[in-house]
């Protein structure tokens, strides 16, 4: 058995490390995503809450029970395991979301692409059409000079 008792763990004040002012995830989400993660963590602060009181339960208790390290080890398990969870649950999510908007933005570009290129066409298909009708006026007026010249050449012989 440890040397440790629960008394001693608990009484300790904790030591905090001076973590960067960055999130751990940088990105801009809608508002829906936000409040998933805002709920996860809540629950998360909800059940860690709920063993900060069952370890105050334990310890106010008439007989007295001695944790010994392995369950104080055990539970700060199971707490950095939740904890875990709902980090790599919004990392997923912020990829996820990431994706979404990227996918959202090509489709986008694609339409604007298929937009300008069916006016394009459009436009092609005009001019094609007015330079045929000028290829067959051009035909007509030079069948009409061959005609006459043929015509003036057949009375001067």
């Amino acid at each position: 058995m440890s040397t440790y008792t629960d008394d001693r763990l608990l009484d300790r004040p904790r030591q905090r490390v001076a973590a960067g002012k960055q999130p751990l995830v940088a990105r801009h989400t809608d508002q829906n995503s936000q409040l998933e993660m805002l709920s996860e963590l809540r629950q998360l602060e909800a059940s860690l809450e709920s063993l900060k009181d069952d370890l105050k339960a334990v310890k106010s208790r008439s007989e007295r029970r001695k944790f010994d390290l392995r369950t104080i080890v055990a539970v700060c398990a199971i707490a950095l395991s939740l904890a875990g969870y709902v980090v790599q649950e919004a990392r997923n999510s912020s990829r996820q979301d990431a994706e979404i908007e990227m996918t959202k933005a090509r489709v986008s570009n694609l339409e604007r692409i298929a937009t300008i290129n069916s006016e394009a066409r459009i436009r092609s298909e005009v001019e094609f059409k007015a330079l045929r009708e000028g290829q067959e006026e051009i035909k007509r007026l030079l069948e009409r000079h061959d005609s006459q010249t043929r015509s003036a050449i057949r009375r001067n012989q």
